[in-house]
């Protein structure tokens, strides 16, 4: 179980601030949608409720009264006729709130008006003229579209063939199928994080929301030809253009070897899944959006090839011969050095980058020089760089194995302030308490983790040998509180 939740956390321990914020948006996104496409369902099944409730009280305590006062007793056959013909008037006064099949009902009910109740002649009797069929549908239409304004999957959505361009800001935030959300958080997060290593993540964020904003025009203009022009009435919604987009800048570059075979292979991939959900599973005019994916990967290919890459210190040829001549250990410090320089210039993901490499090399010494470790680990927690709690405790861990208890101490508390997991916040306690009576540093300290780590389990293996360890410190302050030069108050 321990392993396959770290394969479904595994991405997590790479994400940044933003990724977090990014995800919660797509969360948001998510949310928002399944709630607009599903509550007319919902209202759908409290309506059919509602009617069988309605109906049982009106048989119970009307309708069978009446047959049994003209001397009939109703049976099951005449309980299902009398809902029938109540159902009917129920609908009337209670039209479906799914708006697709409430559409229909109104065309048939526009029809009937214009046909039978005198709409054809109130139009030209205002108009001063006898209407077309074209001039039928456009006032059907229109009577259509002040139902369908109500709702925000209607209403934010483009419809080419009503010409709502200011829908352009909005019809990105609706996706069209629950396939079409998946695919989009997916591939979204993985085209962000790969095309963010050579793009200045603000560069990613603004070429998404632009094109997909822009997409509703190309839409347009392909809706224009005669072959895609019975879409024209359809709702375009959805990110798979800006996705293709971002899928083509993650293919190409100007740079040789500068993006991993494997991504570019997982974009091509992922273009043409788009192509097929939009093709297969998504209604009408996304037949449309499929035709135009392939051009929206070639713009995004020549994004990426013309697109500088992000400013990255490279090492010149002097400075790859230089550290030829200095040893592992000179190397060593001079990446700590300059994680510690990015740091304070405000650099964090290059900071962690070096700083991490650095202190992991400098643990692995043989032999460990303790010194720099306790020097370099102060200055470390120091700064402000993003680095996972399980990071900290390792290198804590490491740190106690190598024999450095000061280092040890400062890593392992510095973990523990961030992580959640109350296996490792308990082992973690439990080797601070260890750490700080074997090397008698505040002792005080160490009583206090050691009481937790019996508070959550006072009968395993760990909760006895806290125990003992807490005796040692008792007798360590007690000896200190007897000692002539210093004065400890022990704390039950």
């Amino acid at each position: 179980m321990k392993k396959i939740l770290s394969i479904l956390l595994a991405p997590f321990r790479v994400f940044k601030f933003h990724h977090y914020l990014t995800l919660i948006a797509l969360v948001a996104i998510g949310v928002f949608n399944f709630n607009t496409t599903l509550n007319p369902t919902i209202q759908q099944l409290r309506q059919e409720k509602d009617l069988h409730q309605s109906f049982d009280k009106w048989w119970n305590e009307e309708r069978a009264e009446e047959f049994k006062r003209v001397g009939l007793t109703p049976d099951k056959n005449t309980k299902k006729q009398e809902f029938e013909l109540y159902k009917e008037r129920y609908r009337v006064e209670n039209p479906t709130p799914i708006i697709e099949d409430r559409i229909e009902e109104m065309k048939g009910e526009f029809l009937d008006w214009w046909e039978n109740q005198g709409g054809k002649e109130q139009y030209a009797a205002e108009h001063k003229s006898y209407p077309t069929d074209k001039q039928f549908e456009e006032e059907r239409n229109k009577w259509i579209n002040n139902y369908t304004d109500k709702f925000i999957r209607y209403r934010w959505a483009y419809i080419p063939s009503r010409g709502n361009t200011e829908s352009w800001l909005t019809c990105s935030l609706l996706l069209p199928s629950a396939w079409s959300y998946i695919f989009f958080v997916i591939f979204f997060m993985f085209a962000l994080m790969q095309l963010e290593k050579r793009w200045n993540t603000l560069y990613v964020y603004a070429y998404a929301i632009v094109v997909a904003i822009i997409s509703g025009f190309f839409v347009d203009l392909l809706i224009d030809t005669s072959f895609f022009n019975q879409f024209a009435s359809g709702r375009y919604m959805g990110v798979s253009l800006m996705l293709c987009f971002l899928f083509g800048a993650n293919t190409f570059d100007r740079e040789k070897d500068a993006i991993p075979s494997y991504v570019c292979k997982i974009s091509e991939f992922a273009l043409v899944i788009s192509m097929a959900i939009d093709w297969f599973l998504n209604p009408g005019i996304f037949n449309a959006v499929a035709a135009e994916s392939p051009i929206f990967f070639a713009l995004g290919g020549v994004a990426g090839y013309y697109m500088p890459h992000r400013s990255v210190k490279l090492a010149t040829g002097n400075n790859r011969e230089n550290a030829e001549t200095t040893t592992p250990g000179e190397r060593t410090r001079k990446m700590i050095s300059k994680g510690l320089e990015a740091a304070n210039n405000g650099e964090t993901e290059n900071a962690a980058r070096l700083l991490q490499y650095g202190l992991t090399s400098l643990l692995q010494e043989e032999p460990i020089k303790a010194q720099d470790v306790r020097d370099s680990v102060n200055r470390i927690v120091g700064c402000y760089i993003e680095v996972p709690s399980t990071q900290w405790i390792e290198w804590g861990t490491i740190a106690k194995q190598k024999g450095v208890p000061e280092a040890a101490i400062v890593l392992l508390e510095k973990g523990i302030a961030k992580e959640t997991d109350a296996g490792i916040l308990r082992r973690a306690r439990f080797d601070i308490g260890e750490l700080r009576i074997q090397s008698k540093l505040d002792v005080n300290v160490a009583m206090e983790y050691l009481s937790k780590v019996i508070e959550d389990n006072a009968e395993d293996k760990l909760a006895e040998d806290a125990k003992k360890l807490m005796e040692q410190g008792k007798d360590i302050l007690a000896q200190m509180a007897f000692a002539p030069t210093r004065k400890f108050k022990p704390t039950n």
